[in-house]
């Protein structure tokens, strides 16, 4: 076991060492170096597990429940020179038996996650490329833009699909109160309904509710509230889904709880200081922990997702991985 680690921790730092020596500008259909004599050192450690994911299929909570949708069994993070994030990249596996020839690896980059920032380190682009395995081609898929008024305020997000034959955008605004809190939100998606959500906070200006309304009709779309511990980290999220034709919160019902677990290091995302829901579906970036454990209830389906992770000597993740109940220390 002791000979396995080691061996993990050599393919760590090489991995490491190789994101962050990539070019800063990827552009569309651009070959990469291909990854293979790193990815095949995985097949040695018994560490890493193939585990499947949780997949939520309802969109609203694919949206706000933090747990990712790719069935990657590996996401590295790398730093740039500020220690701030600069790629997520995501492996999948493509073979859970020891490689036994070079044409045969366990894992491959399929989703690579890069963000920008201005010279007063601001984020101002975060763009995701698909990644295919042979030949190893990055596809453009998507970009978000961040655009801040003269507080530094985030007020607004275009996200584009540059690669699809017809225009696509995904316009958010963002607004806030005198504490500097965003208090509402409008989102417009082409040929969709707009959808507004409204935010709601304690004492300490911790956020504590989200109801999302459909504008064109007022209709109500969820409510989520948050609950804490003591530490300012999610423990439960509440969802509640509307019944027919209803238009406030008398009308709905508690369809999901999803409770949340920590380790005691620091969530990259908490850095960047960004409103909740401002990043890609998973990346929480209001509890300054990171997430251990996700669970799904719904008084009928119980389900949930492990994660550990591998951290640098300033406590931030620069591995995650899929474990399972035993190896999560349940």
């Amino acid at each position: 076991m002791k000979k396995a680690n080691l061996n993990f921790l050599v393919f760590l730092s090489v991995l490491i060492l190789a994101f962050a020596c990539e070019k800063d500008n990827i552009t569309e259909t651009e070959t990469i170096q291909p990854e293979d004599e790193l990815l095949k050192s995985l097949a040695g450690d018994v560490s890493i597990e193939d585990v499947p994911d949780i997949v939520v299929d309802d969109t609203i909570l694919r949206d706000h429940a933090s747990v990712s949708q790719y069935r990657e069994y590996l996401l590295t993070y790398t730093y740039d020179r500020s220690n701030r994030l600069e790629y997520i990249s995501y492996i999948r596996r493509n073979s859970i038996t020891p490689v036994t020839n070079t044409e045969r690896f366990p894992g491959y980059v399929s989703m690579r996650d890069k963000f920008n920032y201005s010279n007063d380190g601001r984020l101002i682009e975060l763009v995701r490329y698909r990644i295919l395995e042979k030949p190893q081609i990055c596809n453009l898929e998507l970009t978000k833009t961040f655009k801040y008024n003269s507080l530094g305020q985030l007020v607004q997000i275009i996200t584009r699909k540059p690669n699809i034959s017809y225009k696509w955008d995904k316009l958010e605004f963002l607004y806030y109160d005198n504490r500097g809190n965003m208090v509402r939100k409008l989102v417009r998606v082409a040929n969709l309904p707009a959808l507004c959500y409204f935010y709601s906070y304690d004492r300490a200006d911790r956020l504590v509710k989200i109801a999302g309304y459909t504008t064109v009709i007022n209709r109500l779309h969820f409510i989520c509230d948050l609950f804490y511990d003591q530490y300012n980290n999610i423990q439960r999220k509440d969802f509640y889904f509307p019944l027919a034709e209803a238009s406030n919160v008398q009308d709905a019902v508690k369809k999901w709880s999803v409770n949340y677990r920590y380790d005691s290091c620091n969530n990259p995302f908490r850095d960047l200081k960004l409103p909740v829901s401002s990043l890609f579906e998973w990346m929480d970036v209001i509890s300054p922990s990171n997430i251990t454990a996700i669970s799904f209830d719904n008084g009928s389906v119980d389900r949930s997702v492990f994660y550990a992770y591998r951290y640098n000597n300033l406590k931030y993740p620069v591995l995650r991985c899929r474990v399972s109940l035993t190896s999560a220390g349940e």
